[in-house]
């Protein structure tokens, strides 16, 4: 009797189910599974201990194209992009605290972000919704994630480096010496384009470029000290950046498919890297405190 309440228990609770063979039976992670088994990564997944945070079908269709095709025709690349979603052991949610980074099976870190308030309750990972926890299977626990996560290959500091639509502000960082400010940890950069600066007169960027002080206090208003992707904003919501003397208020229009900070457009959100996250903003934010420019 006691054999077949233990066969009954595991046919009941799928609990002795492997992660994999979870994964399958779920049939929400179809795009998923053909991966693992494309990479290779089934015997792996199956015979050791796993948290796999599991984008789902719909997760793997918001790729772009150029991405998916990526993956699909470099075998090392997609294994890489798996284990990137894979940690080693049991990490239940009750082990999440916000600001966490984790390491995952390909070496890179994650970071998660628990927003718990009163105009948001999510629970992110690389700026990744965590739809569903704490699915158990006998070698793992499964959490269903909403996006698939790709690993930042840097710093903030090194991806305004690297893109030339942010060169203006890369000069202006350099010259007001936050380079190292910049690299610290757990950081939001709301960085304005190059044709966000352009629209400042040059009086203005006279005014603001003359005096170190007023250029500090502008970049430094671009620069929130937390991790602050766009799942855990809210509409009205208040956020305090390293220039402290005032905040910035986040606004959602057009039934919240857009997002402003302040007058500035979010044009490009949720870019992850190492120490926190970047929005490309297409105007320059000036502090109402110490209004400096006019």
């Amino acid at each position: 009797m006691k054999v077949l309440g233990i066969i009954y228990l595991c046919i009941a609770s799928v609990v002795c189910q492997t992660t994999v063979e979870r994964l399958v039976a779920d049939g929400r992670f179809t795009t998923l599974v053909s991966y693992v088994t494309k990479a290779g990564l089934v015997g792996t997944l199956n015979n050791g201990t796993f948290t796999i945070f599991a984008p789902t079908d719909a997760a793997f269709n918001k790729l772009d194209a150029a991405t998916k095709t990526a993956l699909e025709n470099d075998n090392s690349l997609l294994k890489d992009a798996l284990l990137y979603h894979v940690i080693s052991g049991n990490v239940p949610s009750s082990a999440a605290s916000n600001e966490l980074k984790i390491t995952m099976a390909n070496g890179k870190d994650a970071r998660i972000n628990i927003y718990s308030h009163s105009g948001n309750n999510v629970v992110t990972i690389q700026g990744n919704v965590i739809s569903q926890f704490d699915l158990n299977a006998s070698n793992g626990i499964i959490h269903v994630i909403d996006s698939v996560m790709l690993a930042p290959t840097g710093d903030i500091v090194d991806y305004v480096s690297g893109n030339s639509e942010l060169s203006t502000l890369l000069s202006l960082v350099v010259q007001a010496n936050l380079t190292t400010a910049l690299k610290g940890d757990a950081l939001t950069l709301f960085a304005p384009s190059n044709a966000a600066f352009a629209k400042l007169s040059q009086a203005q960027v006279n005014d603001i470029t003359g005096n170190a002080a007023k250029l500090a206090a502008v970049l430094t208003y671009h620069v929130v000290g937390s991790t602050q992707y766009s799942a855990g904003l809210y509409q009205k919501e208040h956020l305090s950046p390293l220039n402290s003397n005032d905040d910035l208020v986040i606004h959602f229009t057009h039934h919240h498919t857009d997002v402003k900070v302040e007058n500035a457009l979010v044009t490009s959100p949720d870019i992850g890297v190492a120490n926190g996250v970047v929005h490309i903003v297409d105007h320059v934010l000036i502090p109402h405190a110490d209004p400096i420019v006019g």
